[in-house]
């Protein structure tokens, strides 16, 4: 009889700008896989051409020339029905993701000397990724073709590789700025063993929007030495765009280590070095730089109300962290260490290390060197959004108005069982009721349904017709992994409808399906 070889694991940190792959052995250290142009990120950027599909440096090279087949930032949409259309196909956010790991994928495994089919993977989502984020996520990995062992919080992993627990007691906040989502996450020291407490942040705030801010310096000072009508034809012309943008990105690259650059710019044969600074760059993007602040601090209030101690220190996690303003506005403003160490890296190799005792728990004992850096089980962590029933608001003389009673609070910590409500019905005669679970979509909880979003839905049916007002008991359990089973009951009759996120993807079978063809029909490469 055959043994099956046991699946190899690997950690994958999914960004919106760049991609890293890790492996843990259960060596001294996570071993970062490399690209094939030797670099340890690949850009998250694909560049479809018909069937012919590339991914990473070579697709950010071709995006100079050829714009509109480039997909970049594809994160930002994860879990909407944003889509994009190539050469008769629609291409969903879980489909372009599926690309990246695919090609990130067949990397690992060329580089482990294994089938692609044999890796499992821990691939990490930011903090305050939803549920319809998270199942989107899980999608885009099946897509791809990998055994997904687990999703964990980015600024989790990293506290993994950083060891969180070298701080004794106390609270650290992990402050995850990547390219282009921003988490914040307070983890409360107890004898060593950290939990998070508290999570924030903005899925739309990170480093793509300093350069953004970077890019409109430099148009400002470009446009302003050429000649009017050459301005005007560069300001719509995408590949004009393209090498804006690569030089802001460039630019902000190089001012990390100097106080300014000279940029080279150039569109229809008029060439312009402009010099760039510092100084103002910061300037320009210091309300960015306050919203981040502005999270930190609601996050950390947050956490002092549930008792997380003093703030010990801060870690950094993602790349736009190298960014001097960032240290400089944190040290500033809570008075405390900033630790920096592989922003870029961190959450891949801490997830790296999750997916080596995930795989095989059996694992002999860690060398000394490994032990005091690898977690002995998996961070306590919590519910990022609140979660909720949509109800009619008995306060609408109309009768049309809506409100989400929130059950679940955000922060609350995993897993949650048996947290109860009970609502009421609202007209006489009702022998079904429609149940409709909903989750904060705003950085602030509220009742508003605009400021919400709907997850679960489903009908409790074939009940005995009830008069108004009588109740129906709602019973939220979340796990560990952050999936909900919702279940209504009519205490009456026993009938019962159970709601859950089994997290296989938002795409129903017929679209998976077609992306699923679609992706078969693509050759994909780094």
């Amino acid at each position: 009889m055959a043994v099956a070889r046991a699946m190899i694991a690997i950690g994958i940190d999914l960004g919106t700008t760049f991609s890293v792959v890790a492996h843990f052995d259960g060596s001294a250290a996570p071993r970062v896989i490399v690209a094939p142009d030797g670099r340890a990120i690949t850009p998250s950027v694909v560049h479809i051409d018909h069937e012919r599909v590339v991914v990473g440096a070579e697709a950010n090279a071709l995006g100079l020339a050829d714009p509109d087949r480039v997909v970049r930032g594809i994160k930002r949409h994860m879990g909407t029905g944003f889509t994009l259309g190539f050469d008769g196909a629609e291409y969903t956010p879980e489909t372009v993701s599926a690309l990246i790991l695919k090609a990130l994928a067949d990397n690992a495994a060329a580089a482990l000397g294994c089938p692609a089919g044999e890796l499992a993977a821990v691939v990490t989502v930011p903090a305050y990724f939803g549920v319809t984020e998270r199942e989107a996520t899980a999608q885009a990995v099946r897509l791809a073709g990998l055994t997904l062992l687990d999703l964990v919080a980015e600024p989790v992993a990293a506290a993994a590789c950083y060891g969180a627990g070298r701080t004794a007691s106390g609270a650290v906040l992990v402050f995850d700025l990547g390219g282009g989502t921003f988490d914040t996450t307070v983890l409360r020291i107890t004898a060593g063993v950290p939990e998070v407490v508290v999570t924030d942040g903005d899925s739309q705030l990170g480093g793509l929007d300093w350069n953004d801010r970077l890019g409109e310096l430099l148009w400002e000072k470009f446009s302003a030495a050429m000649e009017s009508g050459t301005a005007e034809d560069a300001a719509v012309d995408p590949g004009f765009a393209e090498a804006l943008a690569a030089a802001a990105e460039r630019a902000k690259i190089a001012l990390t280590g100097r106080d300014s650059v000279p940029v080279v710019l150039e569109y229809a044969a008029e060439r312009r070095i402009v010099q760039l600074t510092r100084a103002e760059f910061e300037a320009a993007t210091a309300p960015l730089v306050g919203n981040c602040l502005t999270v930190a601090d609601r996050a950390l209030a947050a956490a002092r109300s549930r008792g997380a101690g003093r703030l010990e220190r801060i870690l950094l996690v993602g790349g736009a962290t190298r960014m001097p303003m960032i240290r400089a506005a944190l040290a500033a403003h809570f008075g405390v260490g900033v630790a920096v160490f592989e922003p870029d890296l961190a959450v891949a190799k801490g997830a790296a290390m999750h997916a080596y005792h995930l795989a095989a728990p059996s694992h002999p004992a860690l060398p000394a060197g490994a032990a005091g850096r690898v977690l002995a089980a998996p961070v306590r962590t919590v519910l990022p959004r609140a979660l909720g029933i949509l109800l009619h608001d008995s306060r609408d003389p109309s009768g049309e108005g809506r409100v989400v009673h929130h059950v679940v609070e955000a922060n609350t910590a995993l897993p949650v069982r048996n947290s109860r409500a009970r609502f009421a019905t609202v007209r006489d005669g009702q022998d079904r009721i429609r149940v409709e679970v909903y989750e904060q979509a705003g950085a602030v909880a509220s009742s508003d349904p605009g400021h919400n979003r709907r997850v679960l839905d489903g009908e409790l049916v074939d009940v005995p017709p009830l008069s108004a007002g009588s109740p129906i008991d709602i019973v939220f359990d979340i796990g560990a992994d952050g999936r909900i089973s919702c279940t209504a009951t009519e205490p009456n009759s026993g009938r019962r409808l159970v709601l859950e996120s089994y997290m296989e993807g938002v795409l129903d079978a017929a679209d998976s399906a077609r992306q699923q063809a679609l992706l078969a029909r693509l050759r994909v490469r780094l």
